[in-house]
Parts: C-alpha cells; sequence; structure tokens
C-alpha cells in the first residue's frame, strides 16, 4: 500500500518540478484534504523538488510524506536567504507536522523605561515597542523580569504605576512607604532628580555600572560631609545592593556584551536546546527548548532551522551569536539573520574561554531538564498504557480530553476542557464554551452542546485518543451519542463520577460500556486520573468565576442609557466601584474622561 502511494506522490513531484521555475524561494507539499505537509525553502525551486523524486535517497520519513502529497506549491523570493526567512515564517504559522518544529512559540519579555511621561515609567513589557521607549531584554522569563525589577526598585526607586494612577492618586502609595519610589504623583522629588536616578538606571542596564556606583559614593561623601547621614545611610545601602548584584552578575562575561548562545544536546535520539541571554556582560537568564524533531536528523541542520525558526519569536537579534555545535548553511543563515535585523549578524563557535565555560554549562542545564523530561514522558507513557488495560480500551492512549461543566444556581454556565498528553498539561490547548442552547440546570445538555461544538468541526489529525467526562453513566452515555452521531470511531470514552463524598477519594469510573471500574486508592492510575480531573474541575471554576465577576461587577451599569464599553471602563477606573458611583455628585460624574454632561445627567439621574 505505502509502495503504490509513494510511487504516486514521485509521479506528482516529477510533474510538478517540470513546471517550476529555476528560482529561490519556498515549496509547500499539500495532501488532499489540503492540509500542508512540509514547507521548505530553495536556491532553485524545480531541481530542489525533484530531488524528492529520488526513492534511493529518501528515509522512512520522506517515504511517509510523500506518499501523502496531493500537489505541490511555491512561492518565489529575492534569494535564498528571504527564502529562509520566509520558511521559518511559515512553519511559525502553519506548524506542517514533517518540519522540525520550535514548539515554544512565545513571545519574551523585556524591561522597558516609558519616556512618553513627563515621569518616566519602568515596567515588564511583552509584544510591540513603542519608539521613543528604551527596551532592554530579551529575559529568559516573566520570574526573571520581575526578580530583576525587584532588586532594581530598592536602588533606583522610580515609579511602576500606570499614567492614570499617577495623575489622579492624591497621596503617596505604599511603595513610597517602603523606599521604592520618590513619590512623583504628588511632586515630593523634583524632575531633575528623578531624571538623574532614571538616567542611573539606563546606565547600569547598559552594563555601566561602575560608573553608577562612582556617582553613589560621590553622592553619599557629599551627604556625609553635611552632616546629613540618614541620607547617607541611604546611599550606603544603595551601593551594598549594587555591588551585590555586580557579585552576583558574572564579571568574566563583561567584555562579551550582548549576544544569544545556542547550545544543542540530545538523549536517546531527544533533542534538548538551551538559550542563553546574555546583554551587557550579563545573564538575563536561559530556557530549555524541546524541538519537535525527526529520527536521525543531525544537530547541525537542528540548530540552523531552530535559529532561523527562533528568531520569529523575538525580534531582539543580537551582532553575535554563539553555537556549541558547528551548523549547516551557517553563511545563509548570517545573510538572512542580517536582513531580519538590518545590521550585520555573526554565528560563531567560540573560542573564548569564558563563552566556552557558558556554553558548557548550558549544555550540563539542557541534559538535566531533558533527562528530567524523558523520566516524566516514560511515566506517564506508563500510566497511559495501565489505563488502556484496566479500562479495556482498543486504542493507545496518548493526548487526552477532560471535560467538566459549571454554573452556580443555574447561572453564568461555563463548559470546558483541558488537554494533556506525554508531556503533561497543554494549556495553550484548553478551551472554554460560553453554554448558550443547553438549560442551565440540565447538566446531560450542558454536557452534549460542549461535545457537539468541540468535535463537530473536529479534524481527525487534531483528536484526543481518550476523552473523559466528570459525571456517572448518564453524562457517559450521552458522550457516546455524540461520538456516533458524528462517526468518531477511534477515541476512547470513560468517565469519573465524583462519588457520594467529594474530595474524599471515592470516585466511581466507567468504561466505555458503562462497566463500573474498581481502583483501589493505592494505585497510580487513581490518583493520575484525579488529577486530571481536578484539572478540569479547576479550569472550569475559573472561567466561571471570571464570568460571574464580570456580570455581577458591571451589570447595572449596563442598564444605563448610551453607556458602552469605553465609558464603562472609564466610569469604573475613575471610581473604583459601583457603589462609588451611585454616591457621586454629578459635578464628580462630569470629571470623568468621556462622559459628556448630558451622559453624566443620566448617569446621575438613573441611579436617583
Amino acid at each position: 500500500m505505502l509502495e503504490s502511494q509513494l510511487n504516486k506522490g514521485i509521479n506528482i513531484i516529477r510533474e510538478y518540478s517540470n513546471e517550476f521555475p529555476s528560482k529561490s524561494g519556498i515549496y509547500k507539499m499539500i495532501a488532499s484534504n489540503n492540509e500542508i505537509l512540509y514547507v521548505g525553502k530553495a536556491k532553485n525551486l524545480s531541481k530542489r523538488v525533484k530531488s524528492y523524486a529520488n526513492p534511493l535517497k529518501l528515509n522512512f520519513r520522506l517515504q511517509k510524506m510523500i506518499s501523502l502529497i496531493n500537489k505541490i506549491d511555491f512561492i518565489i523570493t529575492k534569494d535564498e536567504a528571504h527564502a529562509l526567512l520566509l520558511e521559518a515564517s511559515l512553519i511559525k504559522e502553519i506548524k506542517p507536522k514533517f518540519n522540525i518544529l520550535l514548539k515554544d512559540d512565545k513571545s519574551y519579555p523585556y524591561i522597558v523605561l516609558r519616556r512618553s511621561h513627563k515621569w518616566t515609567q519602568v515596567k515588564k513589557h511583552r509584544g510591540k515597542k513603542v519608539k521613543g521607549d528604551k527596551y532592554f531584554g530579551p529575559f529568559a522569563s516573566v520570574y526573571h523580569v520581575n526578580n530583576t525589577l525587584d532588586i532594581l526598585q530598592k536602588i533606583f526607586p522610580i515609579r511602576t504605576c500606570s499614567d492614570y494612577e499617577i495623575e489622579n492618586r492624591k497621596r503617596p502609595c505604599i511603595q513610597y512607604q517602603i523606599k521604592r519610589c520618590t513619590a512623583p504623583c504628588t511632586n515630593l522629588i523634583k524632575n531633575k532628580e528623578y531624571d538623574k536616578i532614571v538616567s542611573d538606571l539606563n546606565n547600569f542596564l547598559m552594563g555601566k555600572g561602575n560608573k553608577v556606583l562612582k556617582d553613589l559614593l560621590k553622592t553619599m561623601n557629599i551627604y556625609s560631609k553635611k552632616l546629613e547621614f540618614e541620607k547617607a545611610a541611604a546611599i550606603r545601602d544603595k551601593i551594598r545592593s549594587l555591588e551585590k548584584i555586580n557579585h552576583l552578575s558574572n564579571k568574566v562575561l563583561e567584555k562579551v556584551g550582548s549576544v544569544d548562545i545556542f547550545c544543542i544536546t540530545k538523549i536517546n535520539d531527544i533533542f534538548a536546546i538551551e538559550v542563553i541571554f546574555l546583554r551587557y556582560g550579563r545573564n538575563f537568564g536561559s530556557n530549555t527548548h524541546y524541538p519537535y524533531v525527526f529520527d536521525k536528523e543531525k544537530e547541525d541542520n537542528i540548530l540552523n532551522k531552530f535559529i532561523a525558526q527562533f528568531y520569529n519569536y523575538t525580534s531582539n537579534i543580537p551582532n553575535e551569536i554563539y553555537v556549541s555545535h558547528k551548523i549547516k548553511e551557517k553563511e545563509l543563515l548570517e545573510k538572512a539573520l542580517s536582513i531580519k535585523s538590518k545590521n550585520n549578524v555573526k554565528v560563531k563557535i567560540p573560542n573564548d574561554k569564558n563563552i566556552i565555560e557558558t556554553i558548557n554549562y548550558g549544555i550540563k542545564k539542557a541534559e538535566k531538564n531533558l533527562a528530567e523530561k524523558i523520566s516524566k514522558i516514560s511515566k506517564i507513557t506508563k500510566l497511559n498504557k495501565l489505563i488502556e488495560k484496566k479500562f479495556d480500551l482498543k486504542n493507545s492512549i496518548n493526548k487526552i480530553e477532560v471535560y467538566d461543566n459549571s454554573h452556580f444556581a443555574g447561572k453564568e454556565a461555563v463548559g470546558s476542557y483541558i488537554v494533556a498528553d506525554d508531556n503533561g498539561f497543554l494549556n495553550n490547548e484548553y478551551r472554554k464554551f460560553n453554554i448558550k442552547e443547553a438549560s442551565t440546570n440540565d447538566d446531560y445538555g450542558m454536557m452534549k452542546e460542549v461535545l457537539s461544538r468541540r468535535l463537530k468541526r473536529a479534524e481527525k489529525d487534531f483528536l484526543p485518543d481518550l476523552i473523559i467526562v466528570d459525571g456517572g453513566p448518564g453524562q457517559l452515555s450521552v458522550a457516546k451519542n455524540i461520538l456516533q452521531e458524528y462517526n468518531i470511531k477511534n477515541v476512547s470514552l470513560i468517565s469519573i463520577s465524583k462519588g457520594k463524598f467529594r474530595n474524599s477519594n471515592n470516585e466511581v469510573f466507567y468504561n466505555f460500556f458503562g462497566k463500573k471500574i474498581i481502583l483501589c486508592t493505592d494505585d497510580p492510575v487513581f490518583y493520575y486520573l484525579q488529577r486530571l480531573r481536578d484539572e478540569a474541575h479547576r479550569f472550569a471554576i475559573n472561567n466561571h468565576r471570571i464570568k460571574r465577576k464580570n456580570n455581577l461587577f458591571s451589570s447595572q451599569i449596563d442598564n444605563i442609557e448610551n453607556i458602552g464599553p469605553k465609558r464603562k471602563k472609564n466610569l469604573l477606573l475613575y471610581f473604583g466601584s459601583v457603589n462609588e458611583l451611585k454616591n457621586a455628585k454629578l459635578d464628580k460624574i462630569e470629571q470623568v474622561p468621556g462622559i459628556s454632561k448630558k451622559v453624566a445627567k443620566t448617569i446621575y439621574n438613573y441611579f436617583r
């Protein structure tokens, strides 16, 4: 069967490649259901695509891909470097299953000095950058940003509050009391003095810590000579904190400047890549990534593809990138990254002793995290095998969806499901549904609505191997009917009933056929299923609480004429609560941004 499909795919490749131009660009291998199987780049499209027609050069992965091909599409680019950038961008967007994939598709946080207000604000930032503001990063995680900000605020007391708060505050907040802000909101500091603190913070983040220390020592001596010992002691404490930071940061990296370091390792053909951020000689943290890789891939190709995709998630590309291994098409990657960053980017294997030590540290950290991940996967795989056996399931279990509903006295009903696989909980695949059709007093109806909305448009490739529903035989029967209605046959089904007393480890389990399955409380499968159910319950409850809070918080304002979301937000921000708005005088309501005298009178009269 595979051989005939492979020959068919090879014939399609030969047919399309004869029509392709001999120019650079990207090509897309597409299946009969229009699923994009693979995205590749080429210096010569015709020649590159034609190379897939030689069966002697095809490994099993490529044979499988070619057997699924129905057509091939292409896009011409200016040159091969632009093709590499487009390839990385499309892989990020489409996530084809036969490509090497960077699965950790998150943006990285920064610290920003917001200069758009006369009192500069320091805060963490993600997303689009604003012209005129100063950004420092990227940092490996929000933890690293929060930790850095916490230390910096002790030394450089710059405001972190919003523009709205600073404009409307009448007296200093707690941050001023604990000496983490100089209270510019109440003009307890002059602009010139505040700007000096901002300048010192900027210099410190730029790696000019010694200059800041010298300035602080000079200021401390001035206060001492004036016998202002309290002020001198405060400066002394800041100096000690700065010296502590300098001691903790790796001083030997000061000459390195700003670089990113990529360290690759593998255990049993599973790869991990540690990305380390160094900025101005300071370590801004590191992250371990686990790229989706097929068997027999080599480090040089994985690292090349990974780096190209990585800089689709962060636009901050340093001029120097260090790698632990030689990479494939290094010059092409350098050219592509230089185009993207509009600077000259070099990719190097280091010969500097300090960078080599940092790479060795990165490899060891990646190996440790990878070993833990493999151990976790192995443990979950064993548990899934036990579920298959105990519940008499016909298919293998890898991906699981767990469903739950939540409401309060029949109001604010929400249905949801969570997703888990060998890697643990997949938070980015969790989904919630506001109940639209079913009665909120009808648990069966709510379960039917949620499952129907989930499964009626589901692609076969994206279905779970096992669905777990919260409930007894009734909910199980509803779920079985939905699977039959949509002709879904390769998904197993079980249910978990809470038992007579919640949280007392007396859950009752049912398999697909409604047979009660007895699990002892010392059985690891019992606690694994309980953990899955509890996560689904937590997610459902949180969504219900958010909906309930929003409805309760704004229900009265919703009834006022000419009050939309923007005016509603301004009113609540200005007064803090609906009760404060109720008791407000007319002239106070008129002061709210976006509220005219006519609208203010409508609001005032509504509450009276």
